[in-house]
């Protein structure tokens, strides 16, 4: 299937000023590999198609990273580390004497907007939430090497979420951050789907439109999961 191109679609950013040789050749390759995984996955993408396609010699990723799996690794919380600070800026702003209704949305704006943003301008993270939406499906064990960074930053929203339902239990909080999360993933995977389904008229791409239906149903979702009232509306419901 054809992708329909955005009006302006974004292009990899530049690297940084002033980087050394061997610094330009990693970033090279971690951009290189982020694409790769992105299309092939983890065992799809050989080390010798990373540095064909990154334009470096094979040697290069052993000195750079040491393994494919260190490689994945740094794949990922290349983006992951920046991602997850300005999450954590945002979460720390969101105002504590808001309704009820208002805050929540605020987390959830607090957890989706730093990808948006970060997605409109740079091709390159792009992949990584392609890439990010394929390993978050399956069972591979090197996303063990990440596992602290993410389970921070999921601590993070999970207590954030807390405060706003101190009645909530633990399997509703958790539930409530593990379907935000999915959802964020796949609204930002740019699967084609929308694409499949609607003929061209709507595009998995078009993160825009995807964030503007996603943050109020993520709200309400996790509001009603979270909500110690519907709770005991639900077993009441059941017990009748």
């Amino acid at each position: 299937m054809t992708r329909t191109p955005s009006k302006k679609p974004p292009v990899r950013s530049p690297p940084p000023a002033g980087l050394s040789v061997g610094e330009r050749v990693r970033l090279r390759i971690l951009d290189g590999a982020e694409e790769l995984f992105a299309e092939r996955g983890f065992f799809g993408a050989s080390i010798r198609d990373i540095t064909e396609h990154a334009g470096v010699r094979l040697a290069a990723v052993n000195y750079h990273f040491g393994t494919k799996e260190e490689l994945f690794r740094d794949v990922i919380l290349r983006r992951a580390t920046a991602l997850n600070t300005e999450r954590l800026r945002r979460l720390a702003a969101v105002p504590q004497r808001r309704p009820q209704k208002a805050r929540v949305g605020a987390i959830v704006i607090a957890f989706v907007a730093p990808v948006l943003e970060s997605a409109r301008a740079d091709q390159g993270f792009r992949n990584y939430c392609t890439l990010m939406a394929q390993v978050a499906n399956s069972r591979l064990w090197a996303l063990l090497l990440v596992a602290g960074p993410m389970n921070d930053i999921a601590a993070a929203f999970v207590e954030a979420l807390r405060r706003v339902f101190p009645r909530a239990g633990e399997h509703a909080l958790q539930h409530a951050y593990q379907f935000l999360l999915s959802a964020t993933l796949y609204a930002f995977s740019d699967n084609l789907r929308l694409d499949s389904l609607t003929k061209g008229k709507l595009r998995s791409g078009d993160f825009d439109a995807l964030a503007a239906s996603l943050v109020p149903f993520a709200t309400a979702g996790v509001a009603a999961l979270c909500d110690s009232r519907s709770g005991r509306k639900a077993k009441s419901k059941r017990k009748r």
